[in-house]
């Protein structure tokens, strides 16, 4: 004997998914209008998509949306709403603006800057001028050469770096050490 599933049911059921679970009673234990819940679970994946840049953990996601299903659900309306799973996306939405205008943005330095903001005076704006001149500078280098000076400065061994590039260790060494005093030469002739 087999079970089919009617019509009615098959479109009742949804694909189970654990990113989001919403309750039918909001923190406050008011009744959560069941419209809001399943247009919940049916733009599930459109919430998630909704600024992946900005709103990286899954987590905040789903409280956020847990909170525009209860938002919206508490949401006094002068006449019915034509499309639930709109107006449901765009209390989504403003909240998820909120949430990322709210939270700061981290922006990528380098260590070594942190240490110079603390200096005296302007010294931290002449450490950054000069770090852009190196960077300016090692720009300007053989590409291999650079790439030799960015490996030594993360560790390696000149004799590995040799290896790498196929030259003798002591032509890699003194092509090191001249591109290094130009470099400083050009650096101390740039602050005068």
């Amino acid at each position: 004997m087999s079970v089919t599933l009617s019509l009615s049911d098959k479109r009742n059921q949804r694909k189970f998914t654990n990113r989001i679970w919403l309750n039918n009673v909001d923190p406050d234990g008011r009744r959560v209008d069941s419209r809001f819940i399943e247009a919940g679970y049916r733009k599930e994946e459109a919430f998630f998509r909704y600024r992946r840049d900005e709103l990286k953990d899954d987590a905040v996601v789903a409280n956020l949306i847990e909170e525009a299903v209860y938002r919206a659900s508490r949401a006094r309306k002068k006449e019915p709403l034509d499309n639930l799973d709109a107006y449901l996306f765009t209390v989504f939405t403003n909240l998820a603006d909120r949430e990322i205008a709210r939270t700061s943005q981290a922006v990528d330095i380098e260590p070594e800057m942190l240490q110079n903001l603390h200096g005296a005076g302007s010294e931290p704006a002449r450490h950054i001028i000069n770090r852009i001149e190196i960077e300016r500078l090692l720009g300007a280098m053989d590409p291999t050469l650079r790439w030799a000076i960015e490996m030594r400065t993360l560790g390696y061994e000149v004799q590995e770096i040799a290896g790498m590039i196929d030259i003798s260790p002591d032509c890699l060494s003194t092509r090191i050490r001249r591109g290094l005093k130009i470099l400083k030469r050009l650096l101390s002739d740039d602050s005068r």
